[in-house]
């Protein structure tokens, strides 16, 4: 008479291969979680820097013309609404109801704010440079500048970490 079944050894290695497979699932488990709160992070993060660059183009788009202002003392290569200085930019803008808005960009310590509003947590640094002349210039730096106004500006944001996000804007 021949027995039907499974020997314990059997058993033992089934619940070992088992036992180790749900090892293996629970490392791969507990890392899928944590990349995923690096992710919400990131995209967090990347929806703050979209929103800061889009309000910069907004406002660059409806800075006031060149007619508009009285000319500078020195020439510059940047539209006479814009101005850049440290790390201070400095926008003139039409707004419907207020009529001529004053926007001011800065670095604090918190990161990159719009008239004292923070816009961008985390910001170290806000560099630009305007594409003159079939050169790009840095802004404010001695040097080689364009005789002509500027055809686009590109802002460069820079946080704690190291990373450096770059947009250019053609004016």
């Amino acid at each position: 008479m021949s027995e039907r079944g499974f020997t314990l050894i059997e058993l033992l290695v089934t619940i070992a291969l088992m036992g180790l497979m749900a090892v293996i699932c629970w490392r791969g488990l507990a890392y899928v979680a944590a990349q995923r709160g690096e992710v919400e992070r990131e995209a967090l993060e990347l929806a703050h820097l979209m929103r800061a660059f889009a309000q910069l183009e907004r406002d660059l788009a409806a800075r006031l013309p060149d007619a508009a202002l009285p000319p500078r003392k020195e020439a510059t290569e940047l539209p006479l609404a814009v101005s850049f200085v440290g790390n201070q930019l400095e926008i003139l803008r039409s707004a419907p109801q207020a009529g001529v808005l004053h926007v001011r960009y800065r670095i604090d310590a918190g990161g990159l704010a719009r008239n004292d509003v923070m816009l961008l947590p985390g910001a170290s640094a806000l560099k630009m440079r305007v594409h003159a002349g079939g050169l790009w210039a840095v802004v404010g730096e001695p040097g080689v500048q364009p005789p002509v106004r500027a055809a686009a500006i590109e802002f460069a944001l820079e946080d704690g970490r190291g990373a450096r996000y770059v947009k250019v804007l053609a004016l």
